[in-house]
């Protein structure tokens, strides 16, 4: 956690309260903390917020994983994070745009550390059947080959972006970013927006940045939830 946060004592006593049932190796819902720090669940979303969290969920799993990590046990029960993520609506959102473009290109670029989630995306949505590629030159757009251009950026904030972005529309890709920066200038000029949760830190106060990672999470969970409601039924 960083040293710099400031917190006030009713953020202290959330943290504190999930710590508690975390030792204890017992697992909480949001509902649980607000009742026991006398608080609205909207302040704790607000501190998990704080921290670089998407919400509750994520700070809770973070946290539990790291004080069980340094215990040397196993953290997670990955059937639990399963049912966490199916319930968030960004895998709904991309389980129905990879529907709905499963006849068409399927565009994917990015900029910085998260290259290795371009490449891993497009390798398992070819697995599945889709038409994914990677869109590194402008020649990749074109208005014969139209389809969806997916742009994954922590900041989404560079100039280059920008570029590709516009020339996707220009030839009739339907945009979408995944970014961490829902007002960013990516996410304005998408057509559709994805915000995946990440935290920057400095290296002496160093946190781990989950937003790659959790790129990988949320194409696996989009793909299972896919099979289940797409393919089964074939």
């Amino acid at each position: 956690m960083d040293s710099n946060i400031h917190f006030t004592e009713m953020e202290k006593s959330i943290l504190n309260r999930i710590h508690y049932y975390i030792s204890k190796k017992e697992r909480v819902k949001i509902d649980q903390i607000a009742q026991d720090c006398f608080v609205s669940k909207g302040a704790i979303v607000k501190l998990a917020k704080k921290l670089g969290y998407s919400g509750y969920s994520e700070l809770y799993y973070v946290t539990f994983a790291t004080m069980n990590n340094i215990s040397g046990e196993n953290y997670i029960d990955i059937n639990t994070l399963v049912n966490n993520y199916e319930l968030s609506s960004n895998v709904s959102k991309f389980t129905d745009l990879i529907y709905m473009f499963k006849d068409k290109r399927i565009k994917i670029d990015s900029l910085g550390f998260c290259d290795s989630a371009k490449d891993y995306y497009i390798q398992k949505l070819q697995t599945f059947g889709f038409s994914s590629m990677s869109c590194y030159h402008f020649s990749s757009f074109s208005k014969e080959n139209s389809g969806v251009y997916i742009f994954m950026s922590y900041s989404g904030t560079r100039s280059e972006i920008l570029e590709k972005v516009n020339v996707a529309k220009e030839n009739g890709d339907y945009v979408v970013a995944l970014t961490n920066n829902a007002n960013s200038p990516l996410a304005k000029a998408s057509h559709m927006v994805i915000e995946v949760s990440g935290i920057q830190s400095e290296n002496k106060n160093y946190q781990p940045n989950l937003f790659t990672a959790n790129l990988i999470i949320l194409l696996e969970m989009a793909l299972s939830n896919y099979s289940k409601k797409y393919l089964r039924e074939l």
